[in-house]
């Protein structure tokens, strides 16, 4: 009897352990998930980072384990950007002075297609639903090249505004958004047919454009009005046009989507707004023309490189108050948090290498050498 007691107890405490190891990883999933949305959407890795060098034309290749330079991958001229596909087996790279998009099959990292003229400067990239088509940005042509994700294959362009460059999904991939500074306007694209569904006009030039997580409000920064435009993803309609800091461009938006943070360029600063306000709420100093942000998975905390100060501002989301500053290196530009929250890494585009930093500790605990001028960065 005491034998069959002690091993009723024993297979307890093995289905308690079962539990929490189940809880625990149900945890951490959910941690990379809001580390992956809170700087957009597409995958957030945590084996390998892919490094653009706009200068040196190629692609760096960096094992996290080792924090070393595994590959070098020669691409088109001017790479700028790069997405991985949400199903990891692509890499999409932009090249914008020689308008090609230069598809990478991955772990591999080999070439397996190149599609001309399909983006121009500052082309981006980013996966419809389920993944079956890349949407390209192409500047230099006024429009939105669509590419079948497995062949390489250009199946579709989509005329939008003038210049296009920066483009945004919605969270279920069934819908994109082109916002066009010279032409005034916000292009909504239906995924599905491949068309404009509707062309937003905008009573000031949109620079980018930003989608809350549950795909409800489209946020639209303006540069030159020093404003943010809040817009009813179903209705299309503006709702308000909120005053921040002087050039905003970039925005992240928090895990959940209650509060948005804005990055003033001009006023070296950064803006909070409570959405269901849609107000400022705070204003945060930062350093010298801060160029790019992400936010921890946990949602406490906002890394913001700053261009002109060679150094990234640490902020609490719960004090909204910068609480540490640390040194990188020179024109700091891009910045990406790991999927599991170790790492920060910024891309220094003067000194032509990428700062590793410990989120832990919330110091610089190496520096890569890539290529010249490294731009965007992904990880898989």
């Amino acid at each position: 009897m005491e034998a069959d007691r002690r091993k009723g107890r024993g297979d307890m405490t093995a289905v308690r352990r079962a539990a929490g190891i189940g809880i625990m990883a149900i945890a951490l999933l959910l941690l990379v998930c809001s580390a992956a949305l809170a700087h957009g959407a597409g995958v957030r890795g945590t084996q390998t980072l892919y490094v653009v060098n706009e200068g040196s034309d190629t692609i760096s290749v960096i094992d996290i384990g080792s924090m070393k330079v595994t590959g070098t991958v020669t691409v088109g001229a001017g790479p700028q950007h790069i997405a991985i596909s949400p199903d990891r087996r692509h890499a999409f790279v932009t090249c914008g002075r020689s308008a090609d998009v230069w598809i990478l099959a991955l772990p591999a990292h080999t070439i397996v297609a190149t599609v001309p003229n399909a983006t121009g400067p500052e082309g981006q990239t980013v996966f419809g639903a389920g993944a079956t088509y890349a949407y390209v940005t192409n500047s230099a042509y006024s429009r939105v090249t669509v590419i079948e994700t497995a062949t390489g294959k250009k199946v579709a362009t989509i005329p939008v505004g003038e210049a296009p460059t920066h483009i945004s999904i919605s969270p279920d991939g069934g819908h994109a958004y082109v916002p066009s500074e010279r032409s005034h306007t916000v292009a909504a694209l239906n995924l599905s047919l491949n068309v404009v569904a509707a062309e937003l006009p905008m009573a000031v030039r949109p620079h980018a454009v930003e989608i809350s997580p549950d795909g409800k409000h489209l946020l639209v920064s303006s540069p030159e009005s020093n404003s943010i435009t809040v817009i009813d993803a179903a209705t299309q309609q503006s709702l308000r046009r909120i005053p921040v800091g002087e050039d905003p461009h970039h925005i992240v938006f928090g895990p959940g989507g209650a509060f948005a943070y804005v990055l003033n360029r001009g006023s070296d600063s950064l803006s909070v707004i409570q959405m269901a306000s849609r107000q400022v709420v705070a204003t945060i100093p930062v350093g010298k023309e801060p160029g790019d942000a992400d936010i921890t998975p946990s949602g406490h905390y906002i890394y913001a490189t700053n261009t002109g100060g060679s150094d990234v501002s640490v902020i609490s989301t719960q004090t909204s108050a910068v609480i540490g500053t640390i040194p990188v290196g020179t024109q700091p530009h891009n910045i990406v948090i790991s999927g599991d929250g170790r790492y920060a890494f910024v891309a220094n585009t003067g000194s032509d290498d990428i700062s590793v930093i410990n989120l832990l500790s919330q110091t610089t605990v190496g520096r890569v050498p890539v290529g010249k001028r490294p731009r965007g960065m992904a990880l898989w």
